[in-house]
This record gives C-alpha cells, sequence and structure tokens, in this order.
C-alpha cells in the first residue's frame, strides 16, 4: 500500500468516528483523539470511553458511535 492509499485508509477511519459508524482499533482511536494506544486503555478502565468488543483474542474493537458521544462530552461538540 502507497502512502497515499494508507493516508487515505487512515482519513476514512476517521471520518467513521466523527460520522458514528461502524468500530474502531486502539491505534484508530489514538489518532483520533492525538493520545497513547495506553491513553485509550486507560481511558476505557476508567469508564471515559465505552468498553471495548472482543472479537477475537487479538482483535479488539470499540463501537464508533459510543466513541462519538464520548468525544462530544470531552470537547463540547
Amino acid at each position: 500500500m502507497t502512502n497515499d492509499k494508507a493516508n487515505e485508509a487512515k482519513q476514512q477511519q476517521l471520518a467513521l468516528i466523527e460520522e458514528g459508524v461502524g468500530y474502531s482499533s486502539d491505534k484508530t482511536l489514538a489518532q483520533f483523539y492525538d493520545a497513547s494506544r495506553s491513553t485509550i486503555w486507560k481511558w476505557s478502565r476508567e469508564g471515559k470511553l465505552p468498553k471495548p468488543i472482543k472479537l477475537t483474542s487479538g482483535a479488539t474493537r470499540w463501537d464508533n458511535k459510543s466513541v462519538k458521544a464520548f468525544a462530544e462530552r470531552l470537547y463540547g461538540e
């Protein structure tokens, strides 16, 4: 995948969070909030982010609708 295609894919993932559609990984949420992946997990443990959904032993995702609601509370949008 070229850098342009990779950047386009990242932008699409971030747009899905803003739209509240689909699911996102900790890596995508870290980019969205300009935070580290460990901060995303910390926020989740503290109840600041919704609980993630474990799809498989190696895949955990957050519901973008719930994440969008958190962002609106956090940033007052």
